[in-house]
């Protein structure tokens, strides 16, 4: 019967060698190997014949084999044993010591590199950098912690490397006039490095070098095509190469970066995109460098390292056509490519006002089918009964390709109210025509400007009972009646109006906090929300958190309750139950604020606000649900409905078109200019209004306005055609006079008649 074998986890000692003078040691997977006075002494496993005393029995034991002597060395591989034998007699001493010395492979660190630096030899540089930049091997042995951390590597966070000596040691480059020389010599070490790499990594060491190489210079710093062919293809290769398991290493350890080294692997992968981008290459040619940030993106937008605004690659705008780009994936104008060939498939790489420009894009498509639908569907009707005459089918045609509300001026939020409902989600999914009654002009988007700007200021009046201002920020939230005061479908209807203004293309006064957006896109409220909405309120909280003492109770005498105000009547209501026993202390203040934050904000009395706030989602979702959409932050999304008040008048002059006999060096130009200009600030906001139906600005800035001057007679008043931000000027050159009949002109800025 086979001997079993007893399995010792640590370290155990050969009582049978006990005493003896052991001089060589060998071990190979299963089986040992030990040198006493030039005679081998063998145990372990011996299937292979590995122990080398002629037999294949395991040997449990140490014993001497006779047959050979004068062994000055012995090595042992998985089942393999080889010795050298001396062919005279030998001397015990002769053979003490290692077989052969121990080599460690080549490392940099920091400390290494400033010895070499400092003896002044550049050879001896260049050596030390050709070596280990050479070796995989190398690579991931430098810049190892100095402590156990070294050790304790894990598939989960932890990698061993010292990565802010990484970027100490890769910065002192810079202070060497050699820096180009060294650069180019890491560069030529890495292909050799590279060309012995396999995907088939078994160990998490082995991945190290994927944190340690992106903080070289030559990732960053003038960057060719040259450059990306030799350093960043045989990096990116290699990290997109290996296996699964080994993939969610790198991204469990991307995930605990710290905000430096995380942004620099995004720098990395962006600069390549820029500089492919540049050379004329197409997303299809940055696949991997996309594939990466992505997997960035996705780990920050849960871990929140970076601000997302660090993905943005701005060329993108300035170089593609985005609103082209987008039309051609969605419509698949070009069969043989792909949605991932488009760059409008990676919208996290886009900022704010590009993303605008893609949903404008969606926008016009949605309106274009919907429209279309609309006339099929009224042919089959035609087709089944013919009650039109030629003009009356002209009319009806162009009301069925639009959204069409007529509402009359002075009760203009009851009948839109009133409308709403009665329009379907493919209604609103057309182009919005606004009809203000006893009004003449025909809806090219100035109407439906004002109309958006009177309904808005009028339905945040306290009177409608939905909202409640704060009286020292100005801004507004929901007011938290019960639906017996408020009804809950006037939140519906006003989310789809306010959606309908974004789909619209139609900037609206909301005076809403951050924390409207964030609901909207699913992003929990902070304190800072609350700051924002209730400065004083905010202010208090925070203060609590960062009170030093140990005695909150004491000071602070707060308990897991709020006080709030229903019908001009303080109620308590608890945070959580049993809340007003529960004292706030040093130790769950921190949950008591965001408790209070979320009753505040996101609950209200009895869920009241919860209620308000799903349906004005509702109502909001039901006409805008664009793909596009979930990739805008809050402040970008806020910007697009409120725009924003990045006002730059000298760019906002820069920028005027002039059209007829008008140029920028007409005297009545110049005239307008230095009347402008005399213009309050305020008054400047005023004359934006009246320009463009808004005070605020696109997403995208002045530049989106496209503001025009055409010449009037000298007679009239500067008149706006808001529609297409076209101002009709009169031909002055009294800088007095035309300053008068500006503020005149400013000030009358609703209602419409033909010009």
């Amino acid at each position: 019967m086979r001997k079993r074998i007893e399995k010792r986890p640590n370290p155990t000692a050969v009582s049978d060698l006990i005493g003896s003078h052991v001089t060589r040691i060998a071990a190979g997977a299963c089986h040992t190997i030990a040198i006493i006075k030039g005679a081998p002494y063998p145990f372990g496993l011996n299937s292979s014949g590995q122990l080398g005393n002629g037999k294949i029995l395991t040997q449990s034991t140490p014993r001497k084999t006779d047959d050979l002597d004068h062994v000055t060395s012995v090595f042992a591989g998985y089942q393999q044993t080889f010795f050298i034998r001396s062919s005279g007699s030998i001397e015990q001493n002769e053979i003490v010591g290692p077989s052969c010395p121990v080599k460690f492979p080549s490392k940099i660190d920091r400390e290494i590199f400033d010895k070499v630096k400092d003896s002044g030899e550049k050879l001896d540089i260049m050596a030390l950098l050709e070596t280990v930049f050479s070796s995989l091997s190398s690579i991931n042995n430098s810049f190892l912690y100095k402590d156990d951390r070294r050790f304790n590597v894990s598939a989960d966070r932890s990698h061993g490397i010292d990565l802010d000596q990484v970027m100490e040691t890769f910065m002192l480059f810079d202070e060497s006039s050699n820096k180009k020389q060294y650069l180019d010599l890491i560069t030529d070490s890495l292909s050799i490095a590279f060309s012995s790499w396999t995907p088939r990594v078994i160990s998490v060491e082995g991945m190290r070098l994927f944190l340690i190489l992106p903080w070289l210079p030559v990732f960053t710093e003038n960057v060719t095509t040259d450059t990306l062919i030799r350093a960043h293809t045989p990096l990116v290769d290699a990290m997109c190469s290996v296996h699964e398991t080994m993939g969610k290493v790198l991204e469990n350890w991307w995930c605990h970066l710290s905000t430096r080294h995380f942004r620099r692997m995004v720098t990395v992968f962006k600069t390549a995109v820029v500089t492919l981008m540049h050379a004329g290459k197409t997303p299809f040619n940055c696949q991997k460098y996309l594939h990466l940030l992505q997997k960035l993106f996705m780990i920050n937008k849960s871990y929140h390292i970076i601000p997302i605004e660090t993905f943005y690659i701005n060329e993108i705008a300035q170089t593609i056509c985005l609103k082209q780009d987008y039309y051609n994936m969605v419509t698949k104008q070009e069969p043989h490519k792909t949605e991932k060939d488009y760059w409008t498939y990676y919208p996290f790489l886009l900022n704010g006002a590009a993303k605008g420009e893609i949903l404008f894009v969606d926008s016009c498509l949605m309106q274009t089918i919907h429209s279309q639908q609309a006339i099929y569907q009224s042919f089959g009707e035609e087709n089944q009964s013919e009650v039109f005459s030629e003009a009356e089918r002209e009319a009806h045609l162009r009301n069925i390709q639009s959204c069409y509300l007529e509402v009359r001026r002075e009760f203009i939020v009851m009948d839109t109210m009133n409308k709403l409902p009665t329009l379907s989600d493919q209604d609103l999914r057309k182009p919005l025509k606004v009809k203000i009654m006893g009004e003449e002009a025909d809806d090219a988007g100035g109407v439906r400007k004002e109309f958006f700007l009177i309904v808005m200021r009028k339905i945040l009046q306290p009177a409608y009972g939905m909202f409640s201002e704060d009286e020292e920020s100005h801004l507004v939230w929901f007011s938290g009646l019960p639906a017996e005061f408020c009804e809950r479908e006037q939140f519906h209807q006003l989310g789809r109006l306010v959606a309908l203004a974004i789909y619209n293309f139609t900037i609206v006064p909301f005076p809403f906090p951050l924390a409207l957006y964030k609901y909207l896109l699913d992003t929990p409220p902070t304190l800072e929300d609350l700051m924002e909405l209730s400065p004083t309120e905010g202010k208090s909280l925070q203060s609590l958190l960062d009170y030093e003492g140990d005695d909150v109770e004491e000071v602070f005498g707060l308990t897991f309750s709020m006080t709030i105000n229903v019908f001009g009547e303080a109620e308590t209501v608890e945070l959580q139950p049993g809340g007003e026993e529960i004292p706030v202390t040093n130790r769950n203040r921190d949950e008591y604020v965001h408790l209070y934050v979320r009753h505040r904000l996101e609950l209200g009395h009895n869920n009241a606000i919860a209620e308000q706030a799903k349906q004005f989602r509702k109502g909001f979702c039901d006409v805008l649900h664009s793909r596009v959409l979930r990739y805008f932050q809050p402040r970008e999304l806020m910007e697009l409905v409120v725009g924003n008040e990045n006002y730059d008048w000298n760019e906002f002059r820069d920028l005027m078109v002039y059209k007829g006999d008008y140029t920028s060096s007409h005297p009545a130009v110049k005239t307008f200019w230095k009347a402008f200009f005399a213009l309050e600030e305020d008054e400047r906001k005023k004359f934006l209004q009246f320009l463009s139906g808004s005070t605020r600005l696109p997403v995208a800035g002045m530049k989106e306005l496209n503001p025009v001057i055409q010449p009037s007679s000298p007679e009239s008043l500067p008149v706006a055609h808001t529609c297409f931000n076209l101002l009709d000027l009169p031909n002055l050159t009294d800088v007095t006079e035309m300053l008068r009949r500006l503020r005149i002109s400013i000030e009358h800025t609703e209602g419409f008649t033909l010009v």
